[in-house]
């Protein structure tokens, strides 16, 4: 009921009368789904989606037209050693409904269906109430006009997206040249930067009083109910963030690594000192060794679930990741074998923090190498490193 009141409030909704729609209007029409889902702090929270597959099958939509831009990992990644590096002060903020805050530019009708249509006339039974009808099942339809970018439209993300960059350009911040979710702007002779990964920020300055006006200046927008992460420790797109320590940032994902391990299907074993051993790279060509469907399919989920670890907090599993995520086609008993040791390594070293560090922030090194067919594709392999300094 929370979630659909927000709607209401926040005027997502202009309902329809159906006796006035056409056949083609009511078959275009998208479908809504609520999901139930339990935050890492236990909450329950719901979300209402439009189901918004027939955009792209009635409206011919390429994807890449309604996607929106979203911050690098390496851009978070290098804002926040440089955070770190100039003990500056840094604030989190998420703004909750934030696509409704974006109008809707085309005109979008959406079905409510069953307990979903009762239910958002209990918020307003005296707007809501005359426009239900019964279907042929006998269960009740809401026919709406969606006015906002509800969750689940094509272009929702890139609506919000461009009215939060208008906004924080209206500030004064200039977007970053390589990162469309990194922006700058200087505020008492400091750079403040801002990230953003859809509705969640990232806002750093040396001082703290020029975030706590940034902050303002968002509530003024959004509502008083922007929730606001202050203090050294930040919980930010799954990562957290420690910036207690002067000049350095540390790193880590000590929570989704213990997920991982706890749902591993089976018993991994004692800690190891080392992700893998000198026969990560060595294959046996032996299909009588290859795994059965279900446990490739638990194969393929645990090394995505690595690859996000290792892209972010854990570099030291690189190398073994790297090499993982080539065998997910077809995975065999060797690679569960060397899958396994790399969670054994990491059940060791669970609580181990990835420290940044930046020595000047006016020379940028790369290493980059390149090696030709390599792997039993015969395709070549390439790595890469950068430092501040």
């Amino acid at each position: 009921m929370k979630e659909f009141t927000q709607i209401h409030d926040m005027d997502t909704y202009t309902p329809m009368d159906a006796s006035k729609l056409t056949r083609e209007q009511k078959t275009k029409a998208l479908s809504s789904l609520l999901f139930l889902t339990e935050k890492r702090d236990w909450r329950i929270k719901a979300r209402q989606c439009a189901v918004g597959s027939k955009q792209r099958t009635f409206e011919g939509y390429n994807k890449a037209d309604g996607s929106s831009p979203i911050i690098s990992t390496d851009g978070l990644l290098i804002s926040a050693a440089i955070d770190g590096h100039e003990n500056r002060s840094v604030l989190c903020l998420d703004i909750p409904g934030a696509f409704l805050n974006a109008d809707n530019d085309e005109f979008v009708l959406m079905c409510l269906r069953g307990e979903m249509a009762e239910m958002m006339v209990k918020v307003d039974p005296s707007i809501y109430r005359k426009y239900v009808v019964t279907g042929r099942n006998g269960v009740p339809h809401l026919y709406v006009k969606l006015n906002k970018a509800l969750y689940g439209l094509l272009k929702a993300a890139l609506l919000f997206y461009k009215k939060l960059v208008g906004e924080l350009k209206s500030m004064g911040f200039v977007l970053n040249k390589y990162d469309p979710c990194v922006a700058n702007r200087i505020v008492n002779g400091s750079q403040q930067t801002v990230c953003w990964h859809v509705d969640d920020l990232k806002v750093s300055h040396v001082d703290p009083e020029v975030n706590e006006s940034f902050a303002k200046d968002i509530m003024k927008i959004y509502g008083n109910k922007v929730t606001i992460n202050r203090g050294d420790i930040h919980d930010y797109l799954g990562i957290d963030f420690d910036f207690s320590h002067a000049n350095e940032t540390k790193i880590s994902m000590i929570k989704y690594l213990h997920k991982i391990i706890e749902t591993f299907p089976e018993e991994i074993g004692k800690p190891v000192d080392a992700p893998h051993q000198d026969w990560l790279f060595k294959i046996r060509d032996d299909p009588s060794i290859q795994l059965p469907e279900e446990q490739a399919q638990q194969f393929h989920h645990t090394v995505a679930q690595l690859l996000f670890v290792a892209m972010r907090a854990r570099p030291d599993i690189q190398t073994s990741v790297s090499f993982l995520t080539k065998r997910v086609q077809k995975p065999d008993e060797d690679d569960w074998n060397k899958l396994k040791r790399v969670l054994r390594y990491l059940k060791g070293t669970k609580h181990m923090k990835l420290s940044l560090r930046v020595d000047n922030l006016n020379t940028i090194c790369w290493w980059v190498d390149a090696a030709y067919g390599v792997h039993m594709d015969l395709k070549g392999h390439t790595g890469m490193m950068m430092t501040l300094g």
